[in-house]
């Protein structure tokens, strides 16, 4: 029997984190016309006048000059001027669009007062990649920050969000993610309400659902499917062969094609209920405009009198009309926005009183990074993000969830469109692993154990390839660095960054399979200061791409260096080799309770040494825990982390008998993933190479229950401490 591919997760899952900006320089602003609240919009004319700008006040944007708008604590109406603002205005090499808003220096990230106002985020991210020669720009500001520090901060160049608090600029930037997996607490007396569930990837995401929890689904459409369907029709499965079958005299195509689509989206619709209901779970249709709340709310009235009160709400309802702002018109804007923003006011206005245990909106990656021709979508799914963080906070024991989708095959992705994203270099998500991943959102313990409320899943963005991608470690990231401290401060294992270079090949190249990690190099170790709070940030800076793999740096955000390492890759998964045989070697003097005690510093979740079978003069070996028998969540690694970590304890006591005193891992040659381990103790077998006074180096063999090599480890280099002994350790 072959080992499964350790492949990890095929899609990139990832959150947002606020970083310093640099100093980039100054960048001029253009003329503009200043507009929004008065206050604001009055003292930061005069401050942009006194720093040399062409700035005027005014009520309406013009065809001559960019636009700042100084975003009142206003509504949907805030949100739609500043579209027309940014239609009407001069966006060319001499034009601008800048936002200017309130959310508290942290663009409501994390929670804020009036979420309808982070439309202006999508919309401005929208328009700054359709008018790359524009200055365009939100800013947003903290309490206390003042017109004098925007209109300094108009006066330089940086990325399109900057927040300002006191005198620190801040954008944010994605956060790679470990990914969760398990089931919801959802089971068969639950009730989940879906909007726009019936149809496309929605659909595909209740089905993986009901699958899993065998609950009960309420689907609100637009459709009826209780109409029967002309005879003629029933053999006619593609949209020309309906037109075909329906032609009448006198009727026109947009009617023949209005007819075809309505049969082909019943079809759809029947089809995901029984489909629901094969997998043991039930399901009930009900054609309803979700945008209107007095319809919903008696609907749902209606779902509760046969079948109790509502404990789920999906709102995965939408619709799109790709237009670049200077070309969309305002009822395509209102058609989109509304979908999502009314159809999410009628959804939490009816469920307002339910006990619900899992919210979830189905948001954009549109958002996180606008998108060409979808200012409206990206602007109405910011909305949904912070309106997430908002309903997380008034829920708490609730799991609450936005999810920011990239493209997905099929859905509203057109052949057309899903051959635009492969030129840029962006994946699809596949229907099945997109399903499973949002099922997986949904755990229980996801948002009420801390994990972040708005996520994005998806592939890599063409620019996120070339740009640095981030890591955090963190209380809710990985909780069991808690016991991987060296004087009483987490550590980061070495562990944890070969998992993180072994992620980062895999996102760059999804198609392919991790064959080493190799030439690992610790230059210096990472003593975490925030785990707790907000999480510590590093950055995985590609080096060089070739053929079989890529050299990455692991940095701090300020630039310190802390590891190096190469990635292989390849076409195949790689083989594993034979187990190294067995060794004679004396007994070793300390059970796992004395070694943690008196020789590790690990606490309980890195006391993964379940024995010693034994260590001699070129060997050792020990029976160790894996992630599942250690009760870590495996989160789509690549590696065994736990295991791991034990391969190079058993290192490290071997080195002690060799040198005499407690060492710490300076480099690796190679470690080589082979696959998935059967269930079951781990068997880590060292075979010793080299040994003299400061230093050892050793191979180790991390073999399953199976008697199947898993991993290796190979060239362990670790020095000897010059005190000897770990702090608080006796040795």
């Amino acid at each position: 029997m072959k080992l499964e591919p350790a492949i990890g997760a095929a899609l990139c899952r990832m959150d947002v984190a606020l970083v310093p900006v640099p100093d980039t320089g100054a960048r001029r602003l253009p003329a503009v016309l200043v507009m929004g609240d008065a206050a604001l919009r009055h003292a930061l004319t005069r401050d942009l006048k006194k720093a040399g700008v062409d700035a005027i006040e005014g009520e309406a944007a013009t065809a001559d000059r960019g636009v700042v708008f100084c975003a009142p604590a206003g509504d949907d109406a805030t949100v739609r001027l500043a579209f027309q603002s940014a239609r009407a205005a001069k966006l060319d090499k001499d034009g601008a669009f800048v936002v200017v808003t309130q959310l508290g220096g942290d663009f409501g990230a994390f929670g804020c007062e009036n979420p309808i106002l982070a439309g202006l985020l999508g919309l401005t991210k929208t328009v700054a990649l359709e008018q790359p020669e524009a200055f365009v720009r939100v800013i947003d500001t903290a309490a206390g920050v003042g017109s004098e520090a925007i209109a300094a901060e108009l006066g330089r160049a940086g990325p399109v969000e900057v927040a300002l608090t006191g005198g620190e600029r801040r954008t944010l930037a994605s956060v790679n993610l470990p990914s969760p997996h398990g089931n919801p607490d959802l089971g068969p007396a639950d009730v989940v309400v879906v909007s726009g569930g019936a149809r496309g990837v929605t659909a595909a995401c209740v089905i993986e659902l009901a699958a899993r929890t065998q609950t009960r689904f309420v689907l609100l459409g637009r459709s009826r499917i209780d109409v029967p369907e002309p005879p003629e029709t029933n053999a006619a499965t593609t949209e020309p062969q309906l037109m075909r079958a329906l032609a009448k005299p006198g009727m026109t195509p947009p009617e023949l094609k209005r007819q075809a689509n309505n049969i082909l989206a019943a079809r759809e619709a029947r089809a995901t209920v029984a489909a629901v209901e094969a997998t043991g779970g039930h399901a009930r249709y009900v054609p309803v405009d979700v945008c209107n709340a007095a319809a919903v709310g008696a609907a749902l009235d209606e779902v509760r009198r046969e079948w109790g009160p509502i404990t789920g709400v999906v709102h995965g309802a939408g619709v799109i009309h790709d237009r670049r702002v200077k070309d969309k018109t305002d009822a395509q804007w209102d058609a989109v926005w509304t979908t999502k923003i009314d159809g999410m006011r009628a959804l939490l206005d009816a469920t307002a009183n339910d006990p619900l245990k899992v919210l979830c909106f189905f948001s954009s990656v549109a958002a996180r990074a606008g998108n060409f021709g979808q200012a409206d979508y990206a602007a109405a799914n910011e909305v949904l993000n912070r309106t997430a963080a908002a309903e997380q906070a008034k829920r708490p024991a609730c799991v609450v969830k936005a999810i920011g989708w990239g493209p997905w095959e099929g859905g509203m992705v057109t052949p057309a469109l899903a051959a635009a994203f492969h030129s840029r270099g962006i994946a699809l998500i596949p229907l099945l692993a997109g399903a499973r991943a949002f099922v997986d959102e949904l755990v229980n313990g996801g948002n009420p154990g801390g994990g972040p409320t708005e996520v994005v899943i998806g592939g890599l963005l063409a620019g996120d390839k070339a740009a640095p991608s981030l890591r955090r470690a963190s209380s809710r990231d990985y909780p069991f660095l808690r016991d991987h401290t060296v004087a009483d401060a987490p550590v980061v294992p070495v562990v944890l960054a070969l998992e993180w270079f072994a992620q980062r090949a895999r996102e760059l190249r999804p198609a392919e399979f991790v064959q080493a990690v190799e030439k690992v190099n610790v230059l210096k170790g990472i003593t975490l200061t925030d785990f707790d709070g907000a999480g510590d940030l590093f950055a995985i800076h590609t080096v060089a791409e070739r053929a079989d793999g890529f050299s990455f740096e692991l940095r701090g955000l300020r630039g310190a260096l802390h590891y190096r390492a190469e990635v292989r890759m390849g076409a195949k998964p790689p083989s594993a080799p034979r187990a190294p045989s067995a060794v004679a070697m004396g007994a070793y003097a300390h059970d796992p309770a004395a070694i943690y005690a008196r020789l590790l510093f690990h606490g309980p979740d890195f006391q993964v040494i379940r024995r010693m079978v034994g260590v001699g003069d070129d060997a050792a070996e020990a029976e160790l825990n894996g992630i599942r028998e250690q009760g870590w969540t495996p989160n789509g690694w690549i590696t065994d982390m736990a295991a791991g970590d034990g391969g190079l304890q058993l290192a490290v006591l071997w080195s002690r008998a060799a040198l005499g005193g407690a060492s710490l891992p300076t480099g690796i040659e190679a470690m080589r993933p082979y696959g998935v381990p059967a269930a079951g103790p781990v068997r880590g077998v060292l075979t010793g190479r080299k040994r003299d006074g400061k230093r050892t180096l050793s191979d180790v063999a991390l073999i399953d229950s199976a008697g199947r090599v898993y991993a290796e480890l190979l060239g362990v280099e670790l020095h000897k401490l010059p005190a000897g002994e770990y702090p608080g350790k006796s040795g």
